[in-house]
């Protein structure tokens, strides 16, 4: 091979590495920045969240904390995902975080007040709550009012958890959780047919309330109302389908319509 032969293949080679260097410069798909990254990373997390795949909520959510460690979206979303998993010293430890950030994410409180009830730190949630309802510009006063009426029936307060929901029913009359919870008492006290006025409610609100629809059903069974009763159960089983609760359901719809 001749010397200028040789040197046309070299000239070749270096134009080709050229133009193609030059093509993934003008590429319509630019590498993505750290902002792009980063807002990737959350919405991933935040899908796989609401999908309860924590694992892949903390997964995507680690890599967005390591571009912005003070990213407080991030550590709230990461807070949550602990929360979920019941990593309750992890998650207050991301809460505290983000207050330490931004102490006018008065949402947090909230958050805190949750950890520290499961946690039977009463004193601790109590305080929670109030600070989060002592902000009144928060958008949500019901869901730290309805914890407080949570609270109260963890500490056997009935009758205190009781005026709080009926309270939450004047100021937020389209929130279904105290009916649900007012429905449950007077289940327990006996009081079957008030029971079923509140518990319909619930699900009149929320038709996808499971909770509500298996005591329904419960209180339809106490006052002989088997049809009704077995309608509810059949909600149970809808709405929840192969769960122990669905199982336990439609067992007791069979045993009410007399098929057991």
């Amino acid at each position: 091979m001749s010397r200028k032969f040789f040197f046309l293949i070299l000239c070749g080679a270096l134009l080709t590495l050229q133009s193609s260097c030059q093509s993934r410069v003008n590429s319509p798909y630019p590498i993505a920045t750290k902002e792009q990254q980063l807002a990737s990373f959350i919405e991933l997390g935040s899908i796989r969240l609401m999908q309860k795949d924590l694992a892949g909520a903390l997964s995507e959510l680690s890599k967005a904390e390591k571009i912005d460690p003070e990213n407080t979206e991030v550590l709230t979303f990461l807070g949550l995902t602990y929360y979920q998993r019941g990593d309750y010293d992890l998650a207050t430890e991301y809460y505290l975080r983000v207050l330490a950030l931004d102490q006018s994410r008065t949402e947090i409180h909230n958050n805190l007040g949750l950890i520290y009830m499961n946690q039977k730190n009463f004193a601790a949630a109590k305080r929670e709550f109030e600070t989060c309802l002592a902000d009144k510009t928060y958008p949500k006063p019901y869901l730290p009012n309805y914890n407080l009426g949570l609270l109260e029936e963890a500490q056997g307060k009935i009758e205190e958890a009781e005026k709080i929901y009926q309270n939450l029913l004047i100021i937020s009359p389209q929130y279904p959780p105290p009916f649900n919870r007012l429905g449950i008492i007077y289940y327990n006290r006996g009081e079957y047919r008030k029971a079923v006025d509140y518990l319909l409610s619930a699900v009149q609100l929320d038709a996808e309330y499971v909770e509500a629809y298996y005591f329904l059903a419960q209180a339809y069974e106490k006052l002989g109302l088997t049809e009704e009763a077995a309608v509810s159960y059949g909600q149970v089983v809808v709405l929840v389908p192969n769960t122990a609760l669905a199982i336990e359901a439609q067992g007791r719809a069979r045993k009410v319509l007399g098929f057991e």
